[in-house]
C-alpha cells in the first residue's frame, strides 16, 4: 500500500473522535459481514451487527449534517439567506398551513352543521306531518289493527290526501320525500315513556340489518286507547339526492353491531355518548351514497374542493325495545367555502360574500407585504454579501502582497464607507510601507555612516608620561555632532582637541570629519607648530571657505608638552573646560569666538601646568544642558560637585560617575544630546 495513502489514512484517524472511531469500526466490521453473507457464508450476530450499524449510521449523518453546516454556513451570503427564509418563507409556510388548517376545520364544521341541520329540518318538516296525519286518522284505523292492512291501505300514497288535510305548509314539504311512507299503528316501541295522555314523539335514524330509514313517530291517548302513526324514509341515493344542499356527493358510511360470537375483520370502537361512554364494536358495511349530486363550479382560485364529515346515531331495531343501541353513522360529502360561505353569512343577504371578500384581500396583501420583504431582504442580502465579497477578495490580494488593489464599486452607504476606508487603509498601509523601506534604507545608511566615523574617533588613547587621559562620546542619534582627537606631535607632544558641531545629525557628522581632516592635515603636514591659535586661526579659514554660512563649531584645543608638563591650549567658543589644581577649580576660557562663521577672528593662547595631582574636565554641551522634570539644567556647579566627590578615583571612574549623575538628574532614558567627555588627569612620571 502506497505511504502517501497510509500517512493520510492514519491523519483521518487521529482526527476523528472516539465516537466516530468506534462507529468506524463498526462500519467496517457490518460491511465485510455483509459481504461474507451474501456469499452465502452465515455469520453469526449479523442481526446485532446491524442494530449497532443504524447506530453507525446516526453518528455519520451528525457529521454529514455538521461538515454541510460548516460548509454551506460558511459564507455570509448563505447565513443570511437562511436566517431570512427562517424569518420570512418559514413563518408564512407555518401561517399558510395554519391558516389552511383552521379554514379546513372551520369549514368542515360549518358543513358538518350544515348536513346536521338539513336531517334535522326534514325529520321536523316528517314530524309534523305525523302529527297531522295522527289527528286526521280514521276512528277504524287503530292500533290493534293488523299492521299489514293498515300498511296496504295507506301506502303510497294511498290515503296520503285524507291523511293530510289541514296540515301546516311545513309538514307538506314533507309529501316530497323520495319513498315517504306513513304506517299507523307502528312505532310505539320507539316513544319514550309519559304519564297521563300528553302527546308523545319519536324522531329520529332506525337501522336494521344493512337499510337505515329517517322516521317520525307520533302518538296519542284518546279514550284510553294508544294511537300511533309513523312517517318512514328509507335512506336510498334518491332521498340524499333530494336534500337541499348546494354541496357535491353525499356518503353515509353504515356500521354493524358486532355481538359476541361474530366474526367482524375491521371492526372499530365508537364510544356512545348518549349511553353513557360505553364503548362496542362496530363492523363497516355498505353504505349508501347520492347519485346526481355534483358540486358547482369554483368561484376563485381558492374555491377548492373539500371534505366534510358528520356522524350520526341510528337507533338499533334489533336490539331489545327497553334497551335500544345506538349505532353510528358516518357521514361525508364535498363542498366549496363560497358555497358554505353563503350558509355562514346568510344572514347579510346579498352582501354575503362581502366578509369572505375582506378577508381574503387581506391575506392577500398580508403575502405581498411578505413576499416583498423576502425580496428586499434578498436585495439586501445580496448588496451586503457583495461588499463583503469584495472586502473578502480585497484582503486576500493585500494578503498575497498587491497593495495596489482597491475597491471599484464604492457605495453610497456605510458598506460603501467601509469599501472607501479599506482602500484609505491599504493606500496608508502602501505609504508607510514605502517610508518604512526608506527609514531602513536611511538607518541603514547611518549605520554605514556612523562605522564610519566610529573610525573617525582615536581607536585607542595614547599613552603620554606624566598624563593619565580618558575620553567617551554616547551620540544621541545614530551619528554624533560631538567630537574628540588626540594627535601625537612628536616624543613629547600630545594634541588633543574636543569639539561641538551645530545641528546633529548627518550634517553635523560630516562637519565633524571636515573638522578632523582639516585640523589633522595642519598638523602633521607642518614641520614647526606654532602656538595653538594660529592653529584654529587656520582651521577657521578652512571652514568658512568649505561649509556652508550656517554651519560652525566650538572647539577647545591643547597641545601638551610632557617634559615641561606645559599644556598650551585655544578655547573656540567652546563650554571652558574645568582644571582642578588643589582646592581651585579654573575655567580655561582664553581664546576667541566659534570657528567656520566669521574671518578675521583673532584668537589667544592660554597654558596651564597639569601638575601631579591636577584634572582637566573638558565637556560638551550634552553634559551640562540636561534637564530634570523641573526644567531645571544639571550645569556647571553640579559638574564640579561631581569631579570634586569623586577627586580621589581614577579618571574612568570619575567619567562614569559623571556620566551616572547626568542620566539621573535626566530621568529619561533618552537622550537629548551627545554627551562627549574628555578628562587629563596629572599623574607621577614614575608610574607611566
Amino acid at each position: 500500500m502506497p505511504e502517501p495513502f497510509l500517512s493520510r489514512a492514519r491523519r483521518a484517524w487521529r482526527a476523528l473522535t472516539p465516537s466516530r472511531r468506534v462507529a468506524a469500526v463498526i462500519t467496517v466490521l457490518y460491511l465485510s459481514a455483509s459481504g461474507v453473507d451474501a456469499a452465502g457464508i452465515h455469520v453469526p450476530g449479523l442481526g446485532l451487527l446491524r442494530f449497532f450499524f443504524s447506530w453507525a449510521l446516526f453518528i455519520w449523518f451528525l457529521m454529514f449534517f455538521g461538515w454541510m453546516r460548516r460548509r454551506v454556513l460558511w459564507s455570509l451570503r448563505n447565513r443570511l439567506l437562511v436566517a431570512y427564509v427562517f424569518i420570512a418563507v418559514v413563518p408564512i409556510i407555518l401561517l399558510v398551513c395554519l391558516g389552511g388548517i383552521a379554514a379546513y376545520i372551520l369549514y368542515a364544521q360549518l358543513g358538518s352543521y350544515v348536513l346536521n341541520q338539513e336531517v334535522d329540518r326534514t325529520l321536523s318538516r316528517m314530524e309534523a306531518l305525523a302529527d297531522a296525519a295522527l289527528i286526521n286518522l280514521p276512528a277504524g284505523m287503530t292500533a290493534q289493527a293488523p299492521a299489514a292492512v293498515l300498511a296496504g291501505s295507506v301506502k303510497n300514497g294511498a290515503a296520503l290526501p285524507s291523511l293530510a288535510s289541514g296540515v301546516t305548509p311545513e309538514a307538506r314539504f314533507a309529501l316530497d320525500i323520495p319513498g315517504l311512507e306513513i304506517l299507523p299503528g307502528e312505532g310505539a316501541d320507539l316513544l319514550p315513556d309519559a304519564k297521563g295522555s300528553e302527546p308523545r314523539h319519536f324522531s329520529g335514524l332506525v337501522q336494521q340489518g344493512e337499510h337505515v330509514w329517517l322516521r317520525a313517530v307520533s302518538a296519542r291517548k284518546t279514550g284510553g286507547e294508544l294511537r300511533t302513526l309513523t312517517v318512514s324514509a328509507l335512506v336510498t341515493p334518491e332521498l340524499l339526492d333530494s336534500f337541499s344542499l348546494d354541496v357535491g356527493r353525499i356518503n353515509w358510511g353504515l356500521f354493524r353491531l358486532v355481538r359476541s360470537g361474530d366474526k367482524a375483520p375491521g371492526s372499530v370502537k365508537f364510544t356512545n355518548t348518549t349511553e353513557g361512554g360505553v364503548q362496542r364494536d362496530f363492523a363497516p358495511q355498505e353504505g349508501v351514497s347520492s347519485r346526481r349530486r355534483t358540486l358547482p363550479p369554483r368561484a376563485h382560485l381558492f374555491d377548492i374542493e373539500i371534505i366534510c364529515f358528520s356522524n350520526f346515531e341510528a337507533v338499533d331495531l334489533e336490539s331489545p325495545a327497553g334497551s335500544r343501541i345506538k349505532i353510528p353513522i358516518l357521514a361525508s360529502f364535498y363542498a366549496r367555502p363560497s358555497r358554505l360561505n353563503h350558509v355562514l353569512f346568510a344572514s347579510l343577504g346579498d352582501l354575503s360574500g362581502v366578509p369572505y371578500i375582506i378577508l381574503m384581500v387581506f391575506c392577500v396583501l398580508f403575502l405581498v407585504v411578505e413576499v416583498g420583504a423576502l425580496v428586499t431582504g434578498t436585495v439586501l442580502t445580496r448588496t451586503i454579501t457583495k461588499s463583503v465579497g469584495d472586502l473578502y477578495g480585497a484582503t486576500q490580494r493585500v494578503k498575497s502582497g498587491d497593495l495596489s488593489h482597491r475597491i471599484r464599486d464604492v457605495r453610497n452607504d456605510q458598506l460603501g464607507a467601509l469599501a472607501a476606508s479599506f482602500n484609505e487603509m491599504t493606500a496608508s498601509v502602501a505609504h508607510s510601507i514605502e517610508e518604512q523601506r526608506q527609514r531602513e534604507r536611511l538607518e541603514n545608511e547611518l549605520s554605514i555612516a556612523r562605522e564610519v566615523q566610529n573610525q573617525l574617533f582615536p581607536r585607542s588613547i595614547p599613552r603620554v608620561p606624566g598624563l593619565h587621559l580618558v575620553a567617551s562620546c554616547r551620540a544621541a542619534r545614530m551619528v554624533s555632532g560631538d567630537y574628540y582627537d588626540f594627535i601625537r606631535l612628536g616624543d613629547n607632544e600630545l594634541a588633543f582637541v574636543i569639539a561641538d558641531i551645530a545641528g546633529k545629525g548627518i550634517s553635523a557628522a560630516l562637519l565633524m570629519a571636515s573638522l578632523q581632516a582639516s585640523l589633522r592635515s595642519k598638523l602633521l603636514d607642518q614641520q614647526r607648530i606654532g602656538s595653538t591659535a594660529e592653529v584654529i586661526t587656520l582651521l577657521n579659514r578652512h571652514l568658512l571657505t568649505t561649509t556652508p554660512e550656517d554651519r560652525f563649531a566650538t572647539l577647545f584645543f591643547g597641545i601638551y608638552n610632557s617634559e615641561s608638563r606645559l599644556l598650551r591650549y585655544t578655547n573656540a567658543g567652546h563650554l571652558p573646560p574645568l582644571f582642578f589644581s588643589g582646592a581651585s577649580v579654573q575655567r580655561l576660557e582664553v581664546g576667541g569666538t566659534i570657528v567656520g562663521m566669521f574671518a578675521d577672528c583673532e584668537y589667544e593662547e592660554g597654558s596651564v601646568t597639569l601638575a601631579p595631582g591636577s584634572l582637566l574636565a573638558a565637556y560638551t554641551d550634552g553634559i551640562s544642558e540636561p534637564e530634570n522634570a523641573y526644567g531645571e539644567q544639571f550645569g556647571r556647579d553640579r559638574i564640579i560637585e561631581v569631579i570634586q566627590r569623586n577627586r580621589t578615583q581614577r579618571p574612568e571612574a570619575i567619567l562614569d560617575s559623571l556620566v551616572a549623575a547626568v542620566e539621573h538628574w535626566a530621568g529619561t532614558p533618552e537622550q537629548a544630546d551627545d554627551m562627549t567627555i574628555l578628562l587629563a588627569s596629572g599623574i607621577e612620571i614614575a608610574r607611566i
